[in-house]
């Protein structure tokens, strides 16, 4: 199934950034309930150059458990700590 995350979408951080020289876009969507199901989802979207794009959704059992591992996922792939993901990005008003 694939996982779109856009420009339309609740996002609830965005970050772009130079990574080893290579331009990333991060885009975390804010958590949802999981439909027809208990539970949350958070969509995760990872833009790196060109010609490598990610897209992902993490389910967890509570909103603050999906965002950790949304977090948990970007650090993860881009070899990173939370403290980098954040300097610079742009985070909504309720986040």
């Amino acid at each position: 199934m694939a996982v779109m995350i856009t420009p339309a979408d609740d996002l609830l951080a965005t970050n772009e950034f130079l990574h080893d020289g290579v331009p990333v876009y991060v885009a975390i969507g804010r958590p949802q309930p999981y439909p027809d199901r208990t539970g949350w989802r958070c969509r995760v979207r990872v833009e790196c150059g060109t010609t490598r794009l990610e897209q992902s959704q993490v389910v967890a059992p509570t909103a603050p458990e999906v965002l950790r591992l949304a977090l948990e996922l970007v650090t993860t792939r881009l070899g990173m700590t939370e403290a980098e993901f954040f300097e610079g990005a742009t985070m909504s008003p309720a986040a």
